[in-house]
């Protein structure tokens, strides 16, 4: 297929809004301008709904209805084995579980069902995406050279993860297991201007795009995939790697909330772990070259049982024990845990980004920071 222009302005992704738009009843309304109903199989117009009108979509029996949500609203039901919803003209599509807190999306939405329940699917270009996508994921008051590494990262990682949902019937979901994305309402300018300064642009490594996975704070080193529990074998371009100034100091200190304690009592840590029995011991056993803790063992009454790191971040949560570079501490109650950094640390570090991009670094030179090996190029499916 040839495009006469972006990629991206015309690559179109599936976004299934799992967190905004999956329920019994889904609310629906143009605000801008008309949208109108589709039978997606035959390409059938079903009817046509003017702007500020509400209507809503559920199950019934083996069809999909649509029918106005409003009283005294006199239009006729539509009802369809499938149904797409379209805009009339460059207008936002509102969707939500009740009427009070839609949200507007870009692109046409269409309904996945399972049993009485149906998911919103967002079709949505992958410019449009991105522009909602990265100021969910990174802080857009970033230095510009910081944001548009984000979107590199992220374009690659979404072009990357495409059909991760296939037995859903979409691509990526809207949550944090494939990117943040909460729709239109989102988009910042200077979010939207980095996405269209690195239009087309992913890593590549060996001629595949790249999975580059980031997260908020490496805590001064990044992690190897396999440290952070992505996959048993190591990845080339996630070995980890110093997150240092050539005066020592770590590029992503200027995150105001690197630091960070945990207490863990042994109430808990029995609750957790109830086949150790009372708990009396919480041991660091093994940590990475880089200070990540890579295995534990936790020992009680009953016996111990022993885990690795990442094992146990996704044990206690991993807004709770929010990275893995951690000591362990014991006190009358339990264990107090002092960290620092957010999330797994593997790939692109955000505050990590931000610090080389104000001490003069660009884009490209960042990715080549974080993605060892991989290579910044025009993307052409």
């Amino acid at each position: 297929m040839m495009f006469s222009g972006s990629v991206d302005q015309y690559y179109v992704i599936r976004v299934g809004l799992e967190r905004q738009a999956a329920g019994k009843t889904i609310f629906i309304r143009a605000t801008q301008g008309g949208m109108r109903f589709v039978d997606p199989e035959t390409g059938k117009a079903l009817g046509m709904v003017s702007e500020n009108r509400l209507w809503k979509v559920s199950v019934s029996k083996d069809q999909l209805k649509a029918e106005p949500a409003e009283t005294g609203e006199t239009s006729s039901a539509i009802l369809s084995k499938r149904l797409t919803l379209e805009p009339v003209g460059n207008v936002l599509l509102e969707a939500g579980v009740n009427a009070q807190s839609m949200r507007p999306y870009r692109g046409s939405l269409e309904w996945t069902r399972v049993k009485e329940s149906l998911t919103t699917v967002n079709w949505v270009r992958l410019d449009d995406y991105l522009k909602s996508a990265l100021p969910a994921e990174i802080p857009s008051t970033f230095h510009p050279e910081a944001l548009k590494a984000q979107v590199v990262a992220a374009r690659s990682y979404t072009l990357r993860r495409l059909n991760r949902h296939r037995e859903q019937g979409y691509d990526l979901c809207d949550g944090e297991h494939c990117q943040v994305y909460i729709g239109a309402r989102s988009e910042k300018a200077s979010t939207t201007q980095a996405v269209e300064q690195t239009l087309n642009e992913v890593l590549v490594y060996e001629g595949r795009v790249i999975e580059a996975v980031y997260s908020s704070d490496c805590g001064g080193h990044t992690a190897s995939n396999a440290v952070a529990g992505m996959g048993r074998s190591p990845v080339a371009y996630l070995t980890g790697a110093p997150d240092w100034t050539l005066s020592g100091e770590s590029y992503c200190a200027g995150n105001p909330n690197r630091r960070w304690s945990l207490t863990l009592t042994k109430e808990a840590v029995q609750k957790l772990f109830p086949k150790a029995g009372e708990a009396q011991e919480v041991a660091v056993l093994e940590r990475a070259t880089a200070g990540q803790v890579t295995r534990v063992r936790i020992k009680g009454k009953k016996g111990e049982e022993r885990l690795t790191g990442a094992e146990l971040r996704v044990k206690l949560g991993t807004t709770r024990l929010r990275s893995l570079m951690f000591t362990l501490e014991a006190i009358p109650e339990g264990w107090q845990l002092h960290g620092q950094g957010a999330g797994h640390g593997v790939g692109l570090c955000q505050w990590g980004a931000q610090g080389r991009a104000l001490s003069g670094q660009t884009y490209d030179e960042i990715l080549k920071a974080y993605y060892k090996g991989a290579n910044l190029i025009k993307w052409t499916p």
